[in-house]
């Protein structure tokens, strides 16, 4: 069985045609889907509307900046022009016309994609803490509504003999939830796709699956407690290879500065500015080669 997966999306062009390049049984999708902390539409929204380019033009000629491209700024003020420019972006992310413009360019294509990918293959899904940053965004119903897709958060689903486990973030964040589905599903699951906090990754591999999807932070393949497990955060997309019994066969990929993508050589998910290397804070967390 080859597997996709991806997760925390941060701008959905592109994915149609990567279900038709890797042509996988199984599209799995681990996690904010409709929305995440470094999406694209957070400036690209904001930028569409035209009171706000008004208001930036005013805060421009106020701290006298000047913008070469649409990411450099020069002038003698340019951090207190940022921090009033973030605070305008954060006055114009509470309407509705921001709302609108957003949804037409992620939330609308997050549904087009599986229309497009459940037609090829199998599409498993699970929700991501970001899913709920915009309330009528993750519908599961909806998800479930369209052919070829499942949404998996708190359930199981069988494809070629495989039983695949779906823990979206509300599943493993809150132990009184978690517990119970660890008690239940012990020894009982082959593929485990979860958006889920570090420090609940040991708990998840006592499940004792052939391998763990997990998106939410980091990326990289890894043993937790011996057991094959994969972070898609951060990466472009996964490929997973699951033959018989043996072990899985992991290949991510990223897209470099030039857009090309490439294959990743080494992940990380080290704690954003320690100096301690992820093996070190971590003694159930090992280097997977294979």
């Amino acid at each position: 069985m080859k597997i996709l997966a991806f997760s925390d999306v941060t701008k959905w062009k592109g994915y149609k045609k990567l279900v038709d390049k890797v042509q996988p049984d199984v599209v799995a999708l681990a996690g904010d889907l409709t929305s995440d902390g470094f999406a694209s539409f957070w400036n690209e929204a904001v930028m569409q509307i035209p009171k706000f380019q008004e208001e930036k033009k005013r805060l421009m000629k106020k701290f006298k900046i000047i913008q070469r491209n649409v990411n450099f700024y020069k002038g003698r003020n340019v951090s207190k022009f940022f921090d009033e420019l973030y605070s305008l972006k954060t006055k114009y992310y509470d309407t509705e016309e921001f709302r609108k413009i957003r949804k037409q360019i992620h939330v609308d294509k997050f549904y087009q994609f599986l229309s497009y990918a459940g037609k090829k293959s199998k599409v498993l899904v699970v929700k991501g803490d970001h899913d709920e940053d915009f309330e009528g965004d993750y519908v599961p119903e909806r998800i479930d509504s369209i052919q070829g897709c499942r949404e998996i958060s708190g359930k199981t689903v069988e494809i070629a003999g495989l039983i695949f486990l779906g823990l979206g973030f509300n599943e493993t964040h809150y132990l009184r939830i978690l517990k119970p589905l660890i008690q239940k599903y012990k020894n009982k699951v082959d593929v485990i796709v979860t958006h889920c906090e570090q420090n609940r990754m040991p708990l998840l591999s006592s499940l004792n699956p052939r391998i763990i999807i997990r998106g939410h932070f980091g990326s990289g393949k890894y043993l937790v407690n011996d057991i094959p497990t994969v972070f898609t955060m951060g990466v472009h997309y996964t490929v997973i290879e699951l033959k018989n019994r043996k072990v899985p066969k992991i290949s991510q990929y990223i897209s470099g500065p030039n857009k090309k993508v490439k294959l990743l050589k080494k992940g990380s998910c080290r704690p954003w500015f320690s100096e301690v290397s992820e093996f070190e804070r971590y003694k159930w967390l090992k280097p997977y080669s294979n």
